[in-house]
């Protein structure tokens, strides 16, 4: 082959090196950059190719390979990448006239290695061998790997057998880089990542085994190696996964510390600890955490891709899709902003959480056609969500506002509810076949109407006491009882946990919202002089909750004023003797009662007149 030739392909390689080493150094936007360097790489490489292997440009024509190969990891095909290595690897064989054994790899690198093995063509086979390495944990093909590091380890055991980390840990092979061949990331930089990324692998693979006393050993190692500032940054989240998970939140946390001290991008290390903060009761730092999260992201939504240098190879590359998502792994912006909400509510801070739930709304009504898909975290139906927002802006005096967005709940769900619905609490049905819209038309999924359109109707009879209008508010639940009898449960639930599960869990709270709507409606009925209307709630209240001692109580004060002092002391009498209490449900957050509940009740004065008439009575006997 004419020797101008060969030094025009040369030329050409480095150009290509050049092209993007210039791109690394200078930063410049990455448009198309990696596909250009991509295409004219396999134009250089069918050029070599096209004529018979040889020796004597045998360094040539790898690295050549070994440039198309890099950027093949990120902008070809995995059958692409893996053609490309066999292929080279049989002319390597032809141009020393050795035979080809297999197109297998594993057989195939056997013979190769065997080969080149103290030639000068050592170091150059070196090069494929980290791009091999690269695709098989990739695919997390740990045992190929195994297999290729024993043969450059020069052990002679016929099937891999040993330790993957002590062979990598213990791996030293020539690499070589001749400046009259640029490559487009030194060998020397690859081979560092793959050590690294070979550690974190491994942790990952012992974390899902939930072998977190393994995994702290290899992550603790991976992080003296030579990385990237992202790569680690994660290598100390998952250290501190793995404390948290070996119940140390302290140390847990100074690892999440670590992590977002080297790499502020580090997102799952902020969501880490919020769970922690939150194991631990440190309510505010969870919402800290969950709001820098939220904020992290949205800043990096907006952020222009474009102007941000990509490696060549990335760790997302060589650890596969699979577990860079374990690592990487958080919760969608609207989860966040739900947490944040709900989270603000349960503890108080009750403007901030009102405000959460409205961007929540607000992000929810944008995104209508794009609406959160299962990714692993849990994520409430969409009218819980809009309840929820209505209990936050009612509890932040928000009254208005707690109204309108009631109003998109009954205009949604009023519709879709029968006159009638029978259900039997055994019906079971799986949460994950619901849909997170309105559509289906199972009986379970009409009973959720039922109760999130009395629930609408409920809170909005709260806001209209909170705005001294009790005709109103006797309205309004007046409406949400009417909802609520439309469903007819065939027999009551004893153990939700075996009856049906999501279903009787369901019955429950309606049976539940059924008592406190009609106690409260009775608070109304009190509040106007209706007394025997609101005797007659109370007790309809108690047929629906047996045991609620505040309502039993109203029920007391109510007979002692319509002079039926009698029963009232009998009633009262029953009631301290009785061991009967109210079976407790796990309320949703829009159901939860907070210090301005209106059926709380003043025990002293009725303790007091009771005890006074029981003592009368038995003297007067």
């Amino acid at each position: 082959m004419p020797s101008n030739l060969v030094d025009r392909w040369a030329e050409e390689n480095n150009n290509v090196a050049k092209k993007w080493k210039e791109y690394e150094t200078r930063r410049q936007p990455l448009q198309d950059i990696r596909k250009h360097c991509y295409t004219e790489c396999l134009k250089l490489q069918q050029k070599v190719q096209g004529v018979p292997a040889q020796i004597g440009h045998l360094k040539l024509e790898i690295t050549v390979t070994y440039n198309t190969l890099l950027f093949s990891l990120s902008c070809g095909t995995p059958n692409e990448t893996k053609d490309c290595v066999t292929n080279i690897l049989i002319r390597a064989l032809e141009a020393v006239r050795k035979q080809v054994p297999s197109y297998d790899l594993v057989p195939l690198w056997q013979v190769v290695l065997k080969t080149f093995s103290g030639t000068v063509h050592e170091a150059w086979i070196h090069k494929l061998l980290l791009i091999q390495w690269a695709v098989w944990l990739s695919e997390c093909y740990y045992e190929g790997i195994l297999h290729l590091l024993l043969q450059v380890n020069h052990r002679k055991q016929s099937t891999p057998s040993g330790d993957l980390l002590a062979e990598t840990r213990n791996l030293t092979f020539s690499i070589e880089d001749d400046t009259s061949l640029l490559v487009a990331l030194a060998t020397k930089d690859l081979k560092e990542l793959l050590h690294v990324c070979t550690f974190i692998s491994n942790g990952v693979e012992q974390i899902k085994k939930e072998k977190y006393t393994e995994a702290l050993v290899t992550l603790q190692e991976a992080s003296t190696q030579p990385s990237p500032r992202a790569l680690l940054a994660h290598v100390h989240m998952l250290t501190g996964f793995c404390y948290s998970k070996l119940q140390q939140p302290q140390s847990a946390l100074q690892c999440y510390r670590k992590a977002l001290e080297v790499d502020f991008n580090c997102q799952r290390a902020l969501y880490q600890s919020s769970l922690v903060y939150r194991q631990l009761g440190n309510t505010n730092a969870e919402i800290e955490a969950l709001h820098l999260l939220h904020s992290a992201i949205m800043l990096r939504a907006e952020s222009d891709p474009s102007s941000t240098s990509v490696p060549l190879i990335s760790p997302d590359t060589l650890l596969g899709s699979k577990q860079i998502n374990f690592i990487c792994q958080i919760p969608s912006p609207l989860h966040i902003l739900h947490t944040l909400g709900y989270r603000c509510v349960l503890s108080d801070r009750t403007s901030e959480g009102a405000e959460y739930y409205l961007d929540l709304l607000a992000s929810l009504q944008s995104e209508s056609k794009q609406m959160p898909v299962d990714d692993g975290f849990s994520f409430p139906r969409i009218p819980v969500i809009y309840l929820e927002a209505a209990f936050a802006l009612l509890k932040a005096k928000r009254v208005w506002d707690a109204l309108a967005v009631c109003d998109e709940v009954i205009a949604k769900t009023v519709d879709l509810i029968p006159e009638r619905l029978s259900i039997t609490p055994s019906m079971a049905v799986s949460r994950e076949l619901l849909p997170l819209t309105l559509e289906a038309d199972a009986p379970e999924e009409k009973l959720e109407c039922v109760l999130w359109s009395g629930a609408a109707y409920f809170i909005q009879g709260q806001a209209h006491l909170q705005l001294k209008d009790t005709k109103e508010a006797l309205s309004n639940f007046t409406r949400a009882i009417n909802q609520l009898v439309k469903g007819c449960i065939k027999h009551k639930v004893k153990d939700p946990g075996a009856e049906g599960g999501a279903v009787a869990h369901t019955v429950l709270v309606l049976e539940a919202l059924k008592g406190k709507v009609l106690a409260v409606r009775a608070v109304c009925f009190v509040e106007r002089g209706q007394l025997k209307e609101a005797l007659r709630d109370f007790q309809l209240s108690l047929q629906a909750t047996p045991g609620c001692r505040n309502t039993e109580m109203w029920l007391v004060e109510m007979m002692w004023r319509l002079e039926r002092k009698q029963e009232a002391a009998t009633m009262w009498t029953h009631i301290l003797n009785s061991t009967q209490t109210s079976t407790p449900v796990d309320l949703p957050l829009y159901l939860q009662t907070w210090h301005e509940d209106p059926t709380s009740f003043d025990l002293s004065s009725l303790k007091r007149k009771m005890e006074e008439f029981i003592q009368n009575s038995f003297v007067t006997a």
